[in-house]
């Protein structure tokens, strides 16, 4: 028959592992939080960059613009009239792809 362990170490042992289970909720509610928090980082990034690439959109349609603006010269009124309807069909463009990033629900928080 196998030696016996002292009973200190048996008992060192049972607190040991007592104590590791009482611990175990407090390492699962971190581990939650962390990943919490992680998750709500990633998607503040992924907003930031959804912004950044609207800011984007933006400038080119602003450039693209002025560039109509420059080359009409403000000669004729044809031109004009043409560069209204150009720019009017520009931003009825940008105001639908805007609603539908909205609808999409690309921008919500998490629960």
């Amino acid at each position: 028959m196998p030696a016996q362990l002292p009973e200190d170490i048996v008992q060192s042992i049972a607190i040991a592992n007592a104590k590791s289970i009482g611990e175990q909720p407090a390492i699962l509610a971190n581990l939650a939080l962390a990943q919490q928090i992680f998750n709500q980082n990633m998607q503040q990034q992924i907003s930031i960059s959804q912004q950044q690439a609207m800011n984007q959109v933006q400038m080119a349609a602003a450039a693209k613009c002025v560039a109509m603006i420059e080359s009409a010269g403000c000669k004729n009124q044809s031109s004009i009239e043409k560069m209204e309807k150009d720019i009017e069909k520009i931003i009825e463009e940008m105001g639908r792809i805007i609603d539908k990033k909205g609808d999409d629900g690309s921008s919500q928080q998490p629960p």
